[in-house]
């Protein structure tokens, strides 16, 4: 239902943008634009509002659970800036037929203000009220409670939880958000009562005979199953650390890529690598100077870290820490954590963390293959030591090389602590049972909204 609700937000945009281009052939005209006329129009500006949506998508205005607030209206003007900008170079630097400089202004001003209209009544009428998969949870355990309360925070996901079936007593009372029903019985009653189109199993009651009866029965109603973890995974991005077993692994985590994937993944971070030279050979007279300016210490930094199954690697960066040590790092002891508001942190390194840029030297391991554009964070082998002895599974995240950007890195900051440290696992192992062409072109266009806000950490 959350694509559902994101195909509709798009093609609503795409509609804003047709009707803004004949709006804006009538203004520039003073008369209703003749339909050849328009058609010719509509086809030069077609592959414009495709770039328009890409642009869209980088700046989070397809994120649901954005659209609140004055936030979406700072992200629509920036998004129309950045669409402008874009639009004139290509229609002047590369001039078809048509150099509609009026008519750009125009349609780009319009479209973004029917498209801030229609965001107003897709948030009031369709996003948190209309289009819901109305849930009940079979079974309440950790994973299930923490749906619940993601649910209950983000309606425009698109699902609602109507219904509890408890039948362990588990769940308080007083915490509901959803009506409780304390026996199995109650389960085909509930779906009928709160016209539920989806049941979401606990993975402890699988075994249990009078469960599997009542999910039998369920064949022959229009109501769609499925288990928690599935669920999981499909509302939070997260594989749920209750799954997590030698068995699971096996069959979910698949160490052979597709020959083709590979190629492709290897052609980018060649691509890549290229462009991060290019650009850190450009810059590097300025972030050298302002590293010296802004404290004492080496301009580069390297680190040993942990690569693809446990081998280790020499990880190049600028440095944007006070350099503490001999070696230049920021600690005077035992390997931790970077943490928010690091005081470590240089004001110039502040900058090149908040637009990246710090991890320019990283085209040469790009180019040299420890690393890859798309994957895991790499880690210090210290600190990997650590938590190897509190998580026994962390190494499975060396199953792939690691990455300069991730699935774990858009989706959270710092983990300095073991439950961050446990979710950082679970967004990568979540992208490693996942990883495709979609996925990757997905991480790489966020991480574009990343670098363009100054969203570095």
């Amino acid at each position: 239902m959350y694509r559902f609700k994101q195909l509709i937000l798009l093609g609503g945009d795409l509609v804003c943008c047709l009707f803004s281009l004949w709006l804006a052939l009538t203004v520039r005209y003073l008369e209703l634009p003749a339909a050849a006329d328009f058609i010719v129009h509509a086809w030069l500006f077609g592959g414009l509002f495709f770039l328009w949506t890409v642009v869209n998508f980088i700046t989070g205005l397809y994120d649901l659970s954005a659209l609140r607030g004055a936030t979406q209206y700072r992200r629509l003007a920036e998004a129309g800036a950045i669409s402008f900008g874009l639009s004139i170079l290509i229609l002047y630097l590369l001039p078809p037929a048509l150099t509609p400089k009026t008519i750009l202004l125009l349609t780009t001003v319009i479209a973004y203000a029917l498209c801030g209209l229609w965001r107003l009544v897709f948030t009031t009428y369709i996003a948190r009220s209309k289009l819901h998969t109305r849930v009940i949870m079979l079974g309440f355990d950790a994973e299930a409670e923490e749906l619940v309360g993601i649910l209950d925070r983000y309606p425009e996901r698109g699902y609602k939880v109507v219904a509890v079936l408890d039948p362990d007593k588990k769940m308080p009372s007083e915490h509901a958000s959803a009506t409780i029903y304390r026996s199995l019985q109650a389960l085909r009653p509930a779906i009928s009562t709160h016209r539920a189109n989806l049941i979401v199993t606990a993975p402890y009651l699988k075994n249990n005979e009078e469960t599997i009866r009542e999910l039998y029965e369920l064949l022959f109603w229009p109501v769609k199953i499925t288990d928690v973890p599935s669920f999981y995974e499909l509302v939070t991005g997260r594989v749920p650390p209750t799954t997590f077993s030698e068995a699971w692994f096996l069959s979910n985590i698949a160490t052979v890529d597709d020959p083709l994937y590979q190629k492709l993944r290897r052609a980018l971070d060649y691509l890549a690598g290229a462009a991060m030279g290019a650009i850190l050979i450009v810059l590097f007279p300025l972030i050298a100077l302002g590293t010296k300016l802004s404290s004492r210490g080496p301009v580069f930094f390297s680190q040993r870290r942990v690569g693809r199954y446990g081998a280790l690697f020499t990880l190049h960066k600028f440095r944007t820490m006070y350099a503490l040590s001999a070696d230049g790092s920021a600690e005077q002891g035992e390997a931790q954590f970077a943490q928010k508001d690091d005081k470590r942190i240089t004001p110039f390194g502040k900058l090149l963390r908040k637009t990246r840029l710090d991890e320019l030297p990283q085209a040469w391991n790009l180019l040299a293959g420890d690393i890859t554009l798309i994957g895991p964070r790499p880690e210090r082998p210290e600190i990997v030591a650590k938590l190897e002895a509190r998580m026994p599974y962390y190494p499975l995240r060396h199953v792939v090389k690691p990455g300069i950007t991730g699935w774990a890195a858009i989706h959270q900051h710092y983990t300095d602590t073991l439950d961050t440290t446990l979710q950082k696992l679970q967004y990568d192992l979540y992208y490693i049972k996942n990883r495709s062409v979609v996925l990757d072109l997905s991480i790489l266009l966020r991480t574009v909204n990343v670098v363009l806000r100054m969203m570095g950490q």
